[in-house]
């Protein structure tokens, strides 16, 4: 579903796919509306689980923040345009959902960058839930108007400009450092 859209995957298909038969896919999911559901809440789950062990991982707030992005991108890299159209279009409900847990993160995000003034990798001064607010609603933007980049731009380059320069914006001198670090070992350049 999240590489073909989700009206382009039946549920005869999904059954095929998982080895099972279709009889036996609708014993566990009424529809395929409940699958999608059930689907995206545990990808929720998973992400979740995989950011709070970046942040207890991480030696300081920005290197979780640049963490969690990289695992950000990788998710990012396997949705499709189709797919994410496909839910606003035919489940707004759940869009609706998405867009609540995606709160969650904004509240995430304001944490680490307020722990990271904290630390001094961040600038201190700033509004931490404007900047978080703004950076999320810019990122939930590239991929709908990647079109609007020059031609040949991926997703994928075009969040990472926003991402670094949104961080190196917020990050004190001594987390520039850290940020050029990190993004060298990673072979990231803008």
């Amino acid at each position: 579903m999240s590489r073909l859209g989700v009206s382009s995957v039946t549920m005869d298909t999904i059954a095929q796919q998982c080895g099972i038969s279709k009889r036996t896919l609708y014993e566990h999911f009424a529809d395929k509306r409940t699958l999608l559901r059930i689907v995206l809440h545990r990808l929720y789950l998973n992400r979740s689980l995989q950011f709070s062990r970046a942040i207890m991982n991480a030696p300081n707030k920005l290197e979780a923040m640049l963490s969690i992005y990289f695992i950000t991108r990788e998710y990012v890299a396997t949705i499709s345009e189709v797919f994410i159209n496909d839910i606003e279009r035919l489940y707004p409900e759940i869009q609706h959902e998405c867009r609540e847990r995606e709160k969650t993160y904004v509240g995430e995000l304001i944490s680490l960058i307020e722990s990271g003034q904290k630390e001094g990798v961040f600038r201190p001064g700033f509004k931490a839930p404007i900047a978080a607010i703004m950076f999320s609603m810019q990122m939930r933007e590239v991929k709908p108007n990647i079109s609007s980049f020059p031609q040949g731009t991926s997703v994928i380059e075009a969040l990472d400009t926003l991402f670094i320069n949104f961080i190196r914006g917020i990050a004190s001198d001594e987390g520039i450092k850290i940020i050029d670090k990190v993004l060298a070992d990673h072979d990231i350049r803008l």
